[in-house]
């Protein structure tokens, strides 16, 4: 029987023990994501732009959201861990499919001289991005609040931005050509579904 009186609020439900190793979680998938990201990518090639910060920003911004969370039920914090392993597992499949390949860090300014067709890259043209922002779907599912809904939603426009900036350094590239040809056959951030209009 309620012991909660008119008038009165049922309590906040607080954090448990256990639910900080859901907190633990999403900050080591991003920094395993950022020392990844350093270990594959080429600081030589172009030249950094700011333009790229927003990731590790939108990262650190996903943790900071988590103070003003509210502890969900159990069963969406394990939905939200499956999503993290699942951002790992396609990040650590791109970084494989690239190794040997020199690529540029996201934003930089340089010309693409080559069409990357392998893992992930063979149904999506921004497999890193697209396991960014799966990650941080994830720590909104882990730990909701209206903060993290927020910074998800600008941080997708973001992504959309970044990819369009990436992708239009192709259209000024030697493998213009081949790019186009791959861009018809791939989605920017989601697997091509038939009969999708080219270039989403």
């Amino acid at each position: 029987m309620s012991t909660v009186g008119p008038g009165q609020r049922y309590p906040v439900k607080t954090m448990r023990i256990d639910d900080r190793t859901f907190l633990i979680l999403p900050a080591l998938v991003f920094v395993w994501m950022m020392l990844g990201a350093a270990r594959v990518f080429s600081p030589d090639v172009g030249r950094r732009d700011v333009r790229g910060a927003g990731i590790a920003l939108s990262m650190w911004g996903s943790l900071a959201a988590t103070r003003f969370a509210r502890v969900p039920p159990r069963f969406m914090q394990l939905i939200g861990a499956g999503g993290l392993l699942l951002s790992l597992a396609l990040f650590q499949w791109a970084a494989a499919s690239i190794r040997g390949r020199t690529f540029s860090f996201a934003g930089n300014h340089d010309l693409p001289q080559f069409v990357h067709r392998s893992g992930p890259y063979a149904y999506v043209r921004n497999p890193f991005y697209l396991s960014y922002l799966l990650a941080e779907i994830a720590t909104v599912l882990i730990w909701p609040s209206v903060w993290g809904v927020v910074l998800l939603v600008v941080m997708a426009v973001y992504f959309q931005w970044l990819t369009r900036y990436e992708e239009d350094k192709f259209a000024r590239s030697p493998v213009a050509a081949e790019f186009a040809a791959y861009k018809a056959s791939t989605g920017r951030l989601l697997p091509r579904l038939r009969g999708q209009r080219h270039g989403s």
